[in-house]
C-alpha cells in the first residue's frame, strides 16, 4: 500500500489551521476581558482603599447601591489583585443584568431599598419595629423574599400569608403589622414606577379562624384597683421620705391624677401650666442609631413639639392633689438648681429617661408591695377607668385622655378599678341580693325625700288609653 503524503499534508494543514483560529478566538476574548476590566478600573478604581501596614494590611472598597442589604456593596481582600477582580466582577454582573432587559431585583432587595427611602420619612422607633417583623417573619421565608419582585403573583403571595399564619401562632395585631410591610414596600415600587397599580401583587386571602384575635385581657392584669393604688402611692411617699429630692418618684405619683402617655408627662414644661388645666403638646421619644438598619441601636432620647396623634394635643384639668405635686417638684428643682429648657422633669441637667419610671415601679412591685407589676401604662388605664367609672362621659374621657376616637378608649381602656370583693358585692347589690343598698331602693329613698305632705294628698288619676279594637283578628267564614 502506498501512501499519499500530499493528501496527508493537506489533512495536517487544516488541523493547524483550525488550532490556530481557536487561539487567536480566545485571544481576542482574553483581550477583550482585559479591556472591559481595564476600563472598570479606570471608571472606578478610585473605590479601592488600602489599610494598614505589613500582614495587618488589607484592600476595600465600598460601592453604593440601594437595591443591597445595607444600601452598599463591600468586598476586603490582602492582595491587589484580587480587589480588583471582585471591583469588575460586581460591575460586569451589573452591566449583564441590565443587557437582558429584565429586572431581576429581587423583593427583599425592594425591601431594603424602600426601608432607606421610608427611614426618612418616620422615626427610627418605626425602622426599628418593622425590622423585628422582617427578621421574625420575612427572613425565614428564603423562597419567597429571594424571588425577583416582578415575578410574584398574587398566588405567591397567599401561599406566603398563608404559610405564616399555618405555622405561627400569630395574633391579629402581629399578622396586621407583618401584613403592613408587604403591602408598604409593594406600594413604594408602584410609586417609584418600578411596576403599574395593576400589576401590585398585594392582597391578603388567608383562613383568618387560624389568627388569634386580641382579646381584651383582665381588669386584674391591666389596671390598679383600689388597694393596689393605694399600696403604691405608700410606698412612693415611703421612698420620697427616703430620698426627698427624687422627682422621678413624683412623676409616678402625679402620673395618676393625669393619665398621660410615658413619654408626655416626662416632657411638661413649667409653661405649660396654666390656669388650673395642663397643656399636653409634646412628648420624649428614643432615639436610635439605623445607619446599619439591620441593627439599629439605642443611642439616646430627647424631647419632640408634637404628640402621638393631632387629639394627643390637649389640656387636662388639674386637680388638688396634682397641683400639689407639681408646686413640690418646683421647690425640689429650685432648692437642688436643676434646670433644662424650663421643664418640669430634670436629673442632672437634662431630661429623665422614660424608663426609669417603669424601673421604679417594677421595683417596688416586686420587692416592696408584692403585686402584679403594672407598668406607666397601666396607671394611665386607671386613670382613664376611674373616670368613667365615676360617670364622666365617654367622649370627654377619650379627649382628656387624647384618643383619635371613642372605640379606642372603648376597646383598650375601660376596665373595673373594683377588687374581687367590691365588684361582686356591687353585682348582688344589682341584682337585689340586698334590697336595702339596692339601685331601686335607693332610688326611691332619695324620691320619698323630695316628698312633701302636700304631694301625698294628690289624688292620682288612670291614665287614659286608647280603646283596642276587639276585632284584632281576622275572622274566616
Amino acid at each position: 500500500m502506498t501512501l499519499d503524503f500530499t493528501e496527508l499534508f493537506k489533512v495536517d494543514a487544516c488541523v493547524s489551521s483550525c488550532s490556530n483560529s481557536m487561539i487567536n478566538t480566545t485571544g481576542v476574548l482574553e483581550s477583550t476581558d482585559n479591556m472591559k476590566k481595564m476600563e472598570i478600573l479606570a471608571k472606578y478604581g478610585h473605590f479601592i482603599k488600602h489599610y494598614g501596614t505589613g500582614k495587618d494590611s488589607y484592600y476595600y472598597f465600598r460601592i453604593p447601591d440601594k437595591t443591597i442589604k445595607r444600601g452598599a456593596f463591600r468586598r476586603k481582600k490582602t492582595t491587589r489583585e484580587e480587589i480588583e477582580s471582585a471591583l469588575c466582577d460586581y460591575f460586569i454582573e451589573k452591566e449583564k443584568q441590565s443587557s437582558t432587559g429584565k429586572d431581576m431585583t429581587t423583593f427583599e432587595q425592594l425591601f431594603y431599598e424602600f426601608m432607606e427611602h421610608k427611614k426618612e420619612k418616620v422615626s427610627a422607633g418605626t425602622i426599628r419595629r418593622m425590622m423585628i417583623d422582617w427578621n421574625k417573619y420575612y427572613k425565614t421565608n428564603t423562597d419567597f423574599i429571594q424571588k425577583p419582585y416582578k415575578d410574584i403573583t398574587p398566588i405567591d403571595v397567599d401561599d406566603f400569608l398563608n404559610n405564616i399564619v399555618n405555622t405561627s401562632e400569630i395574633k391579629n395585631k402581629a399578622f396586621c403589622n407583618m401584613c403592613g410591610i408587604l403591602k408598604q414596600t409593594f406600594g413604594y415600587a408602584v410609586s417609584a414606577r418600578y411596576i403599574s397599580a395593576n400589576d401590585n401583587p398585594y392582597r391578603v386571602e388567608v383562613n383568618r379562624k387560624k389568627i388569634i384575635p386580641t382579646r381584651k385581657k383582665a381588669s386584674t392584669q391591666e389596671v390598679y384597683n383600689n388597694s393596689e393604688k393605694q399600696l403604691l402611692l405608700d410606698e412612693m411617699n415611703r421612698r420620697l421620705q427616703n430620698n426627698p429630692t427624687n422627682t422621678c418618684i413624683l412623676a409616678i405619683m402625679l402620673d395618676f391624677e393625669l393619665g398621660t402617655r410615658r413619654g408626655e408627662i416626662l416632657a411638661i414644661k413649667n409653661s405649660d401650666i396654666k390656669n388650673g388645666k395642663l397643656h399636653i403638646c409634646r412628648q420624649i421619644i428614643d432615639d436610635y442609631d439605623v445607619s446599619d438598619i439591620n441593627n439599629p441601636k439605642l443611642i439616646g432620647y430627647h424631647a419632640v413639639e408634637y404628640t402621638k396623634s393631632d387629639a394627643g394635643d390637649r389640656y387636662i384639668p388639674l386637680t388638688q392633689k396634682a397641683q400639689e405635686y407639681i408646686k413640690q417638684i418646683q421647690r425640689i428643682n429650685k432648692e437642688t438648681g436643676e434646670s433644662y429648657q424650663d421643664f418640669l422633669f430634670v436629673k442632672d441637667g437634662y431630661l429623665i429617661n422614660p424608663n426609669k419610671l417603669y424601673n421604679i415601679i417594677k421595683d417596688a412591685c416586686n420587692r416592696c408591695i408584692n403585686i402584679p407589676i403594672k407598668g406607666t401604662h397601666r396607671i394611665r388605664k386607671t386613670f382613664v377607668s376611674t373616670l368613667v367609672n365615676n360617670g364622666v362621659p365617654i367622649t370627654t374621657a377619650s379627649r382628656i385622655a387624647g384618643h383619635a376616637d371613642e372605640r379606642t378608649t372603648i376597646k383598650n381602656y375601660l376596665f373595673d378599678t373594683n377588687d374581687e370583693t367590691e365588684t361582686n358585692k356591687a353585682i348582688l347589690n344589682a341584682l337585689g341580693d340586698n334590697p336595702e343598698s339596692s339601685v331601686t331602693t335607693t332610688y326611691r329613698n332619695v324620691e320619698n325625700k323630695n316628698v312633701t305632705k302636700r304631694d301625698s294628698n294628690i289624688i292620682l288619676f288612670p291614665s287614659n288609653k286608647k280603646a283596642e279594637n276587639p276585632c284584632f283578628t281576622r275572622i274566616s267564614h
